[in-house]
This record gives structure tokens, sequence and C-alpha cells, in this order.
């Protein structure tokens, strides 16, 4: 990616921690009375919002500028046990001419007995298409000739959890999406996972989900055990172009290492496709979240997993306080493959990233992930997994 992308970073880290730095000088007062107020909001249980707005870097997208904010609420202020919802909201404009919208709800209602989480996206972008497979992704060059092309889709997903049993949620979730490759590079026009489906793909799909989740904050956990078990069902009986299926196994494992503020987080996942799956809704890797530093989508296929486990670390301040900075470091690896007698190849994975916690138990996160002769800088809210 270049240095520009780690200067960028920097930069960024500069910005948010000259905030605080700030408190030493004139501002000292101010600030202590607005970090006051907004713990004295929270607490209420009462709405707040915390803005965002910097640039970043991913090796998709190229140099971007992200503006965006992070609601959190309680859906019952006389409830102290129940978690804040959250909504994190983030619009990104890209040097390559992308633009996208996203928002992601993780709402807590009835004393926890029902959870509401809906999934919203949007984009228009420039984007890179290698293939399908491993062989693909690693010999079809990245160029405007070879891989680029332009594409628009959307996505809504609603998911609704029923608790079961202490710790134990069933439910229903929904899959709407669109995809439509609007120009296309001579390689795609003639690669036949693309023919088959054409370049637009309407798909609608209904599914069941099982999770245990003992996580004590779902957003930031420090301890417990997060396990997702989940089927969807694609059909033209609901208007979706395929009929296909998508099964998901998300296993997480949370633990506090000596004291707050150190945990070492474990992450297996494993995303399975049967059916007629197309070019768009194949198991991708990379982005932000999963194999943070490889170009999304380079490594595509009907499955794919991948492992990670990350260190994340929040200073003490000098009273022996959780501060609000932190850092995190992790390792993995990942693979695709169409059945597991093809899963020949795995792809290394590491990075590190710097945390500022914008709320209590919510971080900003600036991450920084190296894959494979690919590197990326990652703007966000709320931890990757």
């Amino acid at each position: 990616m270049g240095w520009s992308g780690y200067i960028l970073g920097v930069l960024l880290m500069l910005c948010y921690t000259g905030v605080l730095t700030a408190q030493s000088n004139g501002l000292k007062g101010h600030l202590a009375k607005r970090k006051q107020l907004k713990e004295q909001q929270i607490e209420a249980g009462l709405p707040f919002l915390s803005p965002m707005i910097g640039p970043g870097y991913t090796p998709d997208a190229g140099l971007l500028f992200a503006v965006g904010g992070l609601l959190t609420f309680k859906t019952n202020r006389e409830d102290s046990l129940i978690q804040r919802s959250s909504l994190p909201i983030t619009f990104l404009a890209t040097t390559r001419g992308n633009t996208s919208l996203g928002a992601k709800l993780k709402s807590f209602w009835n004393q926890d007995k029902l959870r509401i989480n809906i999934l919203l996206a949007y984009s228009d972008a420039k984007d890179d298409y290698f293939g399908v497979g491993y062989q693909s992704a690693e010999e079809t060059p990245k160029g405007d000739s070879t891989t680029l092309y332009e594409r628009q889709g959307w996505a809504f997903n609603p998911e609704v959890l029923f608790r079961l049993a202490p710790d134990l949620y069933g439910g229903l979730l929904v899959d709407f999406n669109r995809t439509n490759a609007v120009e296309v590079n001579p390689v795609m026009a003639q690669d036949p996972n693309f023919l088959e489906y054409g370049p637009d793909n309407f798909n609608a799909g209904v599914g069941l989900t099982l999770q245990y989740d003992s996580r004590d904050i779902v957003v930031n956990a420090w301890e417990g055990v997060f396990a997702n078990i989940a089927a969807t069902f694609y059909t033209p009986g609901l208007g979706s172009d395929n009929s296909y299926q998508i099964y998901l196994l998300d296993l997480r494992h949370y633990r506090q290492i000596h004291r707050q503020g150190r945990t070492m987080a474990f992450r297996y996942k494993g995303r399975f496709g049967f059916g007629n799956v197309p070019w768009a809704e194949m198991t991708r890797l990379g982005g932000s979240r999963e194999l943070r530093g490889y170009i999304k989508g380079q490594y595509r296929d009907v499955d794919g997993m991948h492992l990670t486990a990350e260190y994340r670390h929040m200073f003490r301040n000098k009273l022996g306080e959780l501060s609000p900075h932190g850092f995190t470091t992790w390792v993995g690896g990942g693979s695709i493959f169409d059945g597991f007698d093809n899963m020949d190849h795995w792809l290394p994975n590491f990075g590190f990233g710097y945390r500022l916690e914008v709320q209590p138990r919510m971080n900003l996160r600036i991450d920084f992930g190296f894959g494979r002769e690919s590197t990326g800088v990652y703007f966000d809210f709320t931890e990757a997994f």
C-alpha cells in the first residue's frame, strides 16, 4: 500500500491522542467536565453519540475518508443489568471513487429475553474480481484490465433472537441482498463462474440460528464464550434469483489475563455453501474483520474458514485505573476451498492496532493488517470480533 497509508494511520492516532493530551494544558478542566457529563448521561441510560472523522486505507478501496458515529442507548433505563444497545454508522469515500454507507444495530430488550440485530449496507464501488478458487486469486494480476470492475450493491439482514435458557438464544434471520456489476473487465467477462450467474443477482433467504452467549459485554468482551450455528436457505419462493444454502459456524472464546483490560480473544469461523451459490455470495476472506490486510474478495470460493488469536491490552493511568488508550495484536490464518478434500492452501495473517475508548467498553479501533503481499489500515468502531 506504500507509506501513505501508514502515515495516515499514524496521523489519525495522533489526532485522537492529542485530544486527551490537551488535558495537561488549559483545556484540562473543560475536558474533565465534559467527561463527567458523558459518564452521568451514560450511567442514567440516556442515548449518547460519539462522532468520528478521519482518514484510513484498505487494500481494496485505497485511501479513504470516514465520517460517522457510535450511538448507544438502553432500551429500559430502569434496568441496571441490561447491556447498552449500540448502533455504529459509517460513511466512507475513497480516492478510488467508492462510496459506502453501513449501519449495524445490536439491541437488547425485555431484560435481555429478546435481542434484535440489523445490518444495513449500501455501496457503489470499483472493486476487484480475481475469479473463484485459490489458483485464480494467486495467478490473476491485479489491474484495470484484469480485475477491476464497478459494483453496486446493498444488503439488509435483520435477526431476532429469543432467550431459550440462561445464555442460550434461538431465532430467525432474513437476508436480502443485491449485487450488480455495472461495468466488467474483459477477463471477468470470460470467467465461467461469472457467466453462469450473470452480472445482476438478487438473493433472498430465511434462516434459523442458535447461539450460546456468555460474554460479559457483546461488543467488547473480556470474558465468556460465543457459539453461533446458523443455516440460511435462499429460494425463488422468496424472490431470489438463485437457490442455495449457507451454513455458518462461529466460535469465540475470551479470557481475562491477570487483570481487567488484558484479554486473550480466540475465534474460529467457517462458512459453507451448498447448491447454486452465485459468484457474489461465495465465501470471501479479507476486509476489516476477517483476515485484516487482505483484499476482500481476492480469495473467494464456495467454502472458507479462518482462525484468529488476538491479545487486547488497555493501559492504566497514574491512579491505577484503566485509561482510554490501548493496543491489540493478532495472528491468524484462513483458507478457501470447494469441499474439504480441496483445502490445500492456508493464508497467513497478523497485525496490530490502537484502541481509544470513546464510551465505556466501546472502542474506536485503528488496525494495521498484514497478509501475503497485501496490507491495510482499518478505521472502525467496536472490536473486529
